[in-house]
């Protein structure tokens, strides 16, 4: 069968799906990730072909231009709201208008994308497309052309767990029946080519998700859970890295998207990192580039900075490891068994996720407004002091290695096909 792959032009979303992609080029598929044209480096990078639909998406320079009450995050709404007091009805049905427009959505991928997407899938006709949840462009193709179509996460699934709860808050008021912000916002693309709008254009006909069911949202609707394979971008294991470590070895790492989607306004405050470490007798593997260390700064002996490695041979090497709780870094950390100190950043659930780490006893939870060099050292020295991390941590990389593997899953999606390919005329 032929499959298009489809996600949103930032490397963390690439790397989630490559290896099903190649678990799908592997069992005699045709499959070609499509794309925006800067994010066709990277595609090449992972051997699979590539497709550049539409314009560049440049995030990092069209959100800086952007004022943040013209974005998502500082319109009052949040996809990863959970406080009950707040998830009114109305709420949650302006939160998904807000989500499903120029203000979340649409940036992401504009309509020169779904031009590109439409126009290559009715002329390639895909049987299955797979698409990011983070943007449309996949099950409308898939409307456009008759494919079959799954959806995967990128973490945990707020879209997923926001539409549930308005479509079951909007069923308990009848004079709110006609009400759907997101239907209204995907009727209006799919007019565009000619086409209806369906209830699984929303979620998908399924949902691939690779989160362990401990750190998944609950969901009534069809999950087809699948193993993480670490797949972080080409690389070489560099020779200081083939022998083990003499002393314990931490990874300290802000993962990919804060500097391609946010130009790097995130960071890492590193006069305190460097202050917590310099006299522990740990070795330290920073990868925050060399050039983003401050003028002035003095690294300590025991810390290095060797600017990119792939982060899952690192990790194999490692006894915890510091992150701000991208879906990358949390999930690798998982698949080696490693304990984390989490510091998340807040633009997404990252606050939820360190949380739920913390609660599951395989790492430290460390909100950004208690960050100072003594509360990072406190934490490391407990997560390596404290057997009971590593135990969790090992008990979580077990979960993962039970669960069906990429490879296993391309006899579901074969079968997704047989079921919900439509012929177009």
């Amino acid at each position: 069968m032929r499959v298009v792959v489809t996600q949103l032009a930032a490397s963390a979303h690439l790397n989630l799906v490559v290896p099903l992609g190649w678990a799908l080029k592997a069992a005699g598929h045709d499959v070609v990730i499509a794309g925006q044209p800067d994010i066709m480096p990277l595609v090449r990078q992972t051997g699979l072909i590539g497709v550049p639909v539409g314009d560049e998406a440049r995030y990092a320079e069209r959100l800086a231009r952007l004022a943040p009450e013209e974005t998502i995050y500082g319109s009052g709404y949040s996809i990863t709201e959970v406080r009950p007091d707040v998830l009114t009805y109305e709420y949650v049905r302006d939160c998904l208008a807000a989500f499903a427009s120029p203000m979340a959505l649409e940036v992401n991928t504009d309509d020169s994308v779904f031009d590109g997407m439409v126009d290559f899938c009715r002329s390639w006709r895909p049987d299955l497309i797979i698409w990011d949840s983070m943007t449309y462009t996949g099950p409308v193709a898939a409307a456009a052309c008759g494919a079959a179509h799954a959806r995967t996460t990128i973490g945990r699934d707020h879209v997923g767990r926001l539409r549930e709860l308005f479509l079951r808050l909007r069923a308990e008021r009848p004079e709110a029946a006609g009400e759907d912000p997101v239907r209204d916002w995907l009727t209006a693309k799919l007019e565009k080519y000619g086409c209806e709008y369906d209830d699984d254009l929303v979620l998908g006909q399924t949902t691939i998700d690779s989160l362990p069911s401990w750190l998944r949202l609950p969901a009534q609707y069809d999950y087809l859970p699948v193993r993480y394979v670490a797949y972080n971008g080409v690389g070489t294991i560099p020779d200081w890295l083939r022998s083990e470590p003499e002393r314990p070895r931490v990874c300290v790492t802000l993962g990919n998207s804060y500097q391609e989607v946010w130009n790097g306004r995130a960071e890492l405050g590193y006069p305190e990192l460097f202050e917590a470490v310099a006299d522990l007798d740990i070795e330290v593997v920073a990868l925050l580039g060399p050039a983003s260390v401050p003028d002035g700064a003095t690294v300590p002996g025991n810390v290095r900075i060797p600017g990119f490695v792939p982060l899952d041979p690192l990790l194999r090497t490692c006894s915890a490891i510091v992150h701000h709780a991208g879906t990358g870094s949390t999930l690798t950390a998982l698949l080696n068994g490693v304990p984390q100190l989490i510091i998340p950043h807040a633009l997404h659930d990252e606050d939820q996720v360190a949380a739920t780490i913390d609660a599951y006893g395989a790492g430290v939870h460390l909100p950004p407004e208690q960050f100072s060099a003594s509360t990072l050292r406190t934490g490391l020295q407990r997560i390596l002091d404290d057997s009971a991390f590593a135990e969790r941590a090992r008990k979580a990389r077990q979960e993962i290695q039970e669960t069906p593997t990429p490879h296993d899953l391309v006899k579901d999606l074969e079968e997704l096909v047989i079921r919900h390919r439509k012929p177009v005329g």
